[in-house]
């Protein structure tokens, strides 16, 4: 049976946006480190200046993980075939709701990277003035 609800944000998201909700942040979430920005070997031809121009941006930004590779490979391939159903006068829906998916996956839509907010961290006060902090 399927799960109820939104899905979990990861903890460095709910930290960004602030826990409004006041739920505990998981706090052992793995990490699988910054994304090889290399395409993986199984790539089409036709996908790869997708990922060139995608990758680097997304691993800048923060992003994209080694864990993501994956899910941004399969955007890749999926906007290839969009773009070649498009030359052939044949794109569908189901294309776009995938490739909509997707980039809000990856924070690649301009709503999503809305909800993604950093704020500066509080200056921490140094000596006494901190005990006469209004």
């Amino acid at each position: 049976m399927a799960t109820r609800g939104q899905r979990p944000k990861p903890a460095a998201l709910r930290l960004l946006n602030g826990n409004a909700g006041k739920r505990p942040v998981n706090t052992q979430e793995p990490d699988t480190g910054p994304a090889d920005t290399s395409p993986p070997e199984w790539l089409s031809q036709a996908a790869t200046p997708h990922w060139a121009r995608l990758a680097p941006m997304l691993a800048t930004a923060g992003v994209l993980k080694q864990s993501d590779r994956d899910l941004l490979a399969t955007y890749c391939e999926t906007f290839a075939a969009y773009l070649e159903a498009v030359k052939a006068g044949g794109a569908s829906m189901s294309m776009v709701g995938q490739l909509r998916q997707l980039m809000g996956e990856l924070g690649m839509t301009p709503s999503a990277r809305a909800r993604i907010t950093a704020d500066k961290a509080p200056e921490v006060e140094r000596g006494k003035a901190r005990f006469f902090a209004v």
